[in-house]
């Protein structure tokens, strides 16, 4: 059986880590304002599949009943909550970060999206 909080947690893991060598690589092409830029979007990212696990973990929790169906709603729920924190915080952040890279932020969310797929793929769950 896999372990759902450990395998969240080490995806977060993953994000974070790509996220800031992502920022540090723009900051010494574009400077500064980019590698915040970029730091801002794969933030979004981080912390909307934060939020998600958290929600379908605790989903996974409640249901005394775990068929393919419970599971496959628990996910779509969870992943409708990352999506919809994605968009509000991008939209802060494009309406109050007046020094913004569109190009660095885009960047930075690809690359934690990116990650995201990579290590959900690579976990060997025969470790967790």
């Amino acid at each position: 059986m896999i372990q759902t909080k450990s395998v969240f947690t080490t995806m977060l893991v993953w994000q974070t880590i790509a996220t800031s060598i992502t920022g540090f690589i723009i900051f010494f092409i574009s400077g500064k304002n980019a590698a915040i830029s970029s730091v801002l979007g794969g933030l979004s990212v981080i912390l909307g599949a934060a939020f998600a696990s958290l929600i379908f973990v605790r989903n996974n929790k409640k249901q005394k009943k775990q068929d393919g169906a419970t599971i496959l709603i628990n996910l779509l729920i969870s992943e409708m909550v990352k999506l919809i924190f994605v968009f509000l915080f991008l939209f802060l952040v494009f309406r109050h970060y007046k020094n913004l890279v569109p190009v660095a932020l885009i960047v930075g969310l690809i690359v934690a999206a990116m990650v995201s797929g990579v290590a959900m793929s690579k976990i060997d769950t025969r470790s967790i």
